[in-house]
């Protein structure tokens, strides 16, 4: 008998419903009480006749305290105390167990909810499961299509500030990640993309939950590469590890790679990397370029390198101490602080790093490597591929032959390691704040290093950059961009985001229209940089120069420009 009074007075407290229930009855009942007392004893002491009505009508007036009609002045100080008592109880009902009991209820009922389904049914679009810095990068990189994109966010708080924030370019399904209803909701089935970036107990219960519903591919983000295999066999598609790239990112920004290899299924990085053993001739590249001390570049400004009189290449972009330039002037001087951005053929490029950027078989080149994680031991073997030397840092015994272990923020440690005799310093730790610090000292113990550094947060890449950075890659965006370059793929090949918010992507004409670049560019406002196609491969186009029907265009512009020219295209 305890134990089912103790599940009722259970199901009581946690039920707001049940308890407003018990309110109105009791409130009720309360009014009906005084009602028949009022009712009887008021002719007795006033000496007055009294319908039902108007007692219940007093009761009323009482308990809300409105005021009364014609009933009184007393006569009676009882009919005087019984008035008390009723007001007494009325306010105590009204103004006391209303906002205790009521108004928290109300509250929540009539708050806003975030939206358990899409408001109409969808049809090849993308959904993503959760909402952080990457699948932000992943929105972001979406923006220049027309695909719909779906949210699915399981916290109510984030799924209604989610749904906010992007109002106008996502719909958000709040529920369980791993309810068929939630599926259900976001139609999984009919979605083209399903992008998930959970830790990987929960993303591999995903997708062994969707993968007979869902027909279109699964991307699947994970912290570390070793997963790959696993995730493949539950069913996801591509499996991406941010950690991966952003370690070959950051060493391909301190030294020439010449035998850098591609993630061949992530399109549009084939156009960004270059292979010295295999350049086809009249494919266009964008490559970024390191300028290192000793090359025949040094010292010179754009003016004087000449590229496109030499080579049919131009400089597009660059990076000097830090700083990206997004339209280089002729007299920036390039040197050891400087990265620039070639964009021609791939034979001409090669050509021009040859001559102009290569340091003639140099080998004694050095660099320190603070952290031998994912994203270190992803650089260092870029690094080694490369033939530079490299030296380790971590708190942890590694298999290689060149380690100090300790940490890289300890002065006594860094100076270990001859950091002020090295060229490169990669600072690839899991903590903003230790890269911070890393990078400070670095810079104060070898002022001239270059110093490539990983951010997790975007608060932390200013800071890096003020603390002595050359370059920061911020993790959760180069993950993004991967996944938009492959989501895009069939509409647009996203060959680079700059940190300007423009964007660098090549697209196929697929109309015979005879429109000129000049037109183009005026109508939408990107800035055409080359085209090429089976017969032709042309940099710098001119104005007057017709797009054909089967080129591939690169362009540079904004979210807005370039939705508007893959629309005409």
């Amino acid at each position: 008998m305890a134990h089912k009074r103790g599940r009722i007075w259970r199901a009581v407290r946690n039920s707001p419903g049940i308890q407003i229930s018990i309110y109105f009855i009791a409130f009720a009942s309360l009014i009906g009480l005084y009602t028949y007392t009022f009712h009887m004893f008021y002719p007795v002491l006033e000496n007055n006749t009294l319908s039902w009505s108007h007692a219940l009508l007093f009761v009323v007036e009482s308990m809300t305290t409105v005021g009364y009609t014609d009933l009184p002045p007393f006569v009676n100080d009882l009919t005087v105390l019984l008035a008390i008592q009723i007001m007494i109880s009325g306010v105590i009902m009204i103004f006391i167990v209303v906002p205790l009991l009521l108004a928290p209820f109300l509250s929540t009922l009539l708050a806003p909810a975030p939206p358990k389904k899409t408001p109409h049914k969808l049809s090849g679009h993308i959904i993503v499961f959760g909402y952080d810095e990457l699948i932000r990068s992943v929105i972001d990189s979406l923006t220049i299509s027309d695909h719909d994109i779906v949210i699915i966010e399981q916290d109510k708080t984030a799924a209604l500030e989610i749904a906010t924030q992007y109002r106008r370019r996502a719909y958000v399904v709040w529920g369980d990640y791993t309810d068929p209803s939630t599926w259900d909701a976001a139609h999984i089935s009919e979605a083209s993309f399903i992008v998930i970036s959970m830790d990987e107990r929960l993303t591999a219960n995903i997708i062994l939950g969707i993968r007979k519903m869902a027909t279109g591919r699964i991307i699947s983000v994970v912290d570390k590469i070793s997963f790959d295999r696993y995730l493949r066999y539950a069913g996801a598609d591509y499996v991406l590890s941010p950690k991966h790239s952003t370690g070959r990112i950051l060493a391909r920004h301190a030294v020439l790679n010449p035998g850098g290899d591609t993630v061949a299924e992530i399109p549009g990085m084939d156009r960004i990397t270059i292979n010295f053993n295999h350049t086809p001739d009249r494919e266009i590249r964008l490559i970024n370029t390191p300028v290192v001390a000793g090359c025949t570049a040094e010292g010179k400004n754009l003016r004087e390198l000449q590229l496109f009189n030499k080579y049919g290449i131009i400089i597009l972009f660059l990076w000097k101490s830090g700083t990206f330039v997004a339209q280089p002037e002729e007299d920036v001087i390039v040197d050891d602080t400087t990265s620039l951005f070639l964009f021609g053929r791939a034979d001409a490029i090669v050509r021009a790093i040859t001559a102009e950027f290569d340091v003639g078989g140099r080998r004694d080149a050095r660099a320190i490597i603070a952290g031998f994680g994912d994203v270190g031991k992803s650089a260092y073997q870029e690094l080694q591929s490369s033939g530079t030397a490299c030296t380790v840092i971590d708190s942890r015994q590694q298999d290689i032959t060149d380690q100090v272990i300790g940490n890289a923020e300890d002065e006594q440690v860094l100076k270990a390691t001859h950091i002020e005799s090295a060229q490169y310093c990669i600072v690839a730790l899991n903590d903003d704040d230790v890269n911070i610090f890393t990078a400070l000292m670095a810079r104060n113990i070898n002022p001239g290093i270059r110093i490539l550094a990983r951010a997790n947060e975007p608060a932390s890449v200013d800071k890096l950059y003020r603390a002595g950075a050359d370059y920061v890659a911020l993790l959760p965006m180069i993950g993004g961009q991967s996944i938009g370059r492959i989501v895009l793929a069939d509409t647009v090949t996203i060959l680079l985001d700059l940190p300007n918010g423009n964007i660098v992507v090549m697209k196929q004409v697929n109309k015979s229209d005879s429109r000129t670049v000049g037109w183009f560019a005026g109508k939408t406002g990107v800035r055409i940089i080359g085209m090429e196609s089976v017969i032709r491969s042309i940099v710098a186009p001119d104005p007057h120069e017709v797009l054909q029907q089967g080129d591939n265009v690169i362009a540079v512009g904004n979210t807005d420009q370039l939705k508007s020219f893959i629309r005409l295209l």
